[in-house]
């Protein structure tokens, strides 16, 4: 896994982030292209509560590959006080 994958991966499982923040950054337009871009978002949940990883892992790499993407997991981080 690359270090924006491992990094997202634990921005995501790392409950740091307000959830208010976290709907709002979901809400944006880079949000709603990148959820548009993932798919099925209730089988993406059921395989993260599942500790599916490959599918995560397919997710992000998916997620990292876009600008919006990219920007989302900055703006992420910066929630988080990474960057």
């Amino acid at each position: 896994m690359r270090k924006e994958e491992e990094q997202a991966a634990e921005l995501l499982t790392s409950g740091k982030v307000d959830p208010a923040q976290l709907k709002r950054l979901a809400e944006s337009r880079d949000g709603q292209k990148v959820r548009s871009l993932l798919g099925d978002e209730k089988a993406l949940a059921q395989a993260v509560e599942k500790g599916d990883a490959a599918v995560l892992q397919g997710a992000l790499q998916k997620l990292l590959a876009t600008p919006e993407g990219r920007r989302l997991f900055q703006q992420l981080g910066g929630m988080m006080g990474k960057r």
